[in-house]
């Protein structure tokens, strides 16, 4: 796949003599990053300088990959053609009565443009970012440099989610901006209400962010990830409330993706109505990103690359 051929011309390990010892030293991993000084009496770097310092050379990675900037292009593509379409529906529906005029419109559709679209772009980033270098085998590389496991991923999901969070707000605000165009005229924009609801996806995409990246971590599989995070979103979730049996439909509502819509949606999806209302939703999401995570660092710990 392009996106793990950049990664390794971009990463760490890539087998690009120049690359490597230019981005690895720069940022604190070149031979003996990790481990103790010789001279200068000085021990082991602290455990956040270490971060820091892996965060960065996580950061300078992913950002130099074509792939990641191209989902991103996607993601925000996707979110504005998808509120183009959905600005002309409403705006036919106002048309025809006037009083369907709602504000609430702008975060009912763009929820809906981030349960459709943009949380599998996240998807997608979050497995680019975690199965890379498995791919091409320079994690081999990375975890030289880096001994302590536990500091390449947790740099590797603070990056991710990052991005994440970014492609969530700037998401909802392409959406409001497509939508204001059709229906502004008619119902205004709440913009703290905007606000409010950009933060609140972008608090979203970035936990499943950490879910997928830590799935992938687990995993160390592209397709695998992508198959199991389309599945745990969208596909499960649908098979359980088509089961018709109460308990087994109130448990699909805990599933990442249903409870993320309902938590970035303020309980105003227009296409589900769940029977948990409040908090519990968000807690449900985090539940899931921190048992990836635990998952993902066992796994890295107890695994020979």
């Amino acid at each position: 796949m392009s996106g793990t051929r950049e990664g390794g011309r971009a990463g760490r390990g890539s087998g690009a003599p120049g690359e490597e010892a230019g981005g690895a030293v720069a940022l604190g991993r070149g031979p003996g990053a990790g481990a103790p000084r010789s001279s200068g009496g000085e021990g082991p770097p602290r455990a956040g300088a270490e971060l820091l310092r892996e965060t960065g050379a996580e950061w300078v990675r992913q950002s130099s990959l074509r792939s990641t900037w191209a989902v991103v292009a996607v993601a925000l593509a996707g979110m504005a053609v998808f509120a183009a379409l959905m600005g002309y529906t409403e705006l036919t529906r106002i048309l025809e009565n006037p009083d369907e005029a709602d504000s609430a419109a702008f975060m009912r559709l763009t929820s809906q443009g981030h349960y459709y679209l943009v949380q599998f772009a996240v998807l997608v980033l979050a497995a680019l970012a975690s199965t890379g270098e498995f791919a091409n085998q320079s994690v081999t590389s990375t975890l030289l440099w880096r001994p302590r496991r536990e500091v390449v991923l947790a740099a590797r999901t603070l990056v991710s989610a990052g991005l994440a969070f970014g492609v969530g707000v700037l998401s909802t605000l392409v959406g409001v901006a497509v939508l204001a165009g059709f229906v502004a005229p008619y119902a205004g924009v709440d913009v703290p209400e905007a606000v409010v609801a950009a933060l609140g996806a972008g608090l979203c995409m970035a936990l499943f962010a950490v879910l997928f990246t830590g799935v992938g971590t687990a995993l160390r599989s592209m397709p695998g990830t992508i198959t199991l995070g389309f599945l745990v979103l969208l596909g499960l979730p649908m098979v359980m409330q088509l089961s018709q049996v109460q308990a087994i439909g109130d448990a699909a509502s805990l599933m990442p993706g249903l409870a993320g819509v309902e938590f970035y949606a303020g309980g105003d999806v227009g296409f589900y109505t769940a029977p948990y209302d409040g908090p519990v939703n968000i807690l449900a999401v985090v539940g899931w990103a921190v048992a990836a995570q635990i998952v993902a660092r066992t796994e890295l710990r107890v695994r020979d690359v």
